[in-house]
């Protein structure tokens, strides 16, 4: 039995397919059917004059700094982003040293329109590399992803 069945929704996959009504079945948090979905769920949702998407990936978020007292960046999950890329910009908050700090929240007051104090008492720069960061005391549920290879050098930063 599935835990949920989305029923009567216009369906827009994401494979660039012409949108179609049908149902979605989700077991064990995976989508298990799509299409007609005959068996009931535990749970079931219409959405009958509603779009049912896949979650959507934002390419280009200003998330560096909230990401770690934030579990759910709510801006963006709150309208279906599932997924999220940070320190995309060439600017972010890994990889800088302890001395390179200040000089990192002066640049990012000015480019981010980052309050310094947000940045000072929010952050707790327990980190100096990118591999520290993504180990820093985000919440247990933050994933971290570097799109970079290399340090970029910023401000002394590393």
């Amino acid at each position: 039995m599935p835990s949920l069945v989305i029923r009567n929704g216009t369906i827009v996959d994401g494979s660039g397919g012409t949108p179609f009504k049908g149902d979605i079945a989700i077991e064990d948090g995976r989508i298990t059917q799509v299409g007609v979905v005959t068996a009931r769920g535990a749970e079931e949702i219409d959405a009958k004059g509603m779009i049912v998407t896949p979650g959507f990936v934002d390419i280009h978020t200003h998330y560096d700094a909230q990401a770690t007292w934030s579990s759910h960046l709510d801006s963006s999950s709150l309208n279906g982003v599932t997924t999220v890329l940070i320190g995309n910009c060439g600017v972010g908050f890994a990889p800088c040293r302890p001395g390179a700090r200040d000089a990192l929240v002066k640049l990012m007051e000015g480019v981010e329109d980052l309050p310094e104090v947000v940045l000072t008492e929010g952050l707790p720069w327990n980190w100096e590399s990118f591999p520290q960061s993504s180990t820093c005391s985000a919440p247990a549920n933050t994933t971290w992803t570097s799109p970079r290879r290399s340090p970029t050098p910023r401000c002394g930063c590393m």
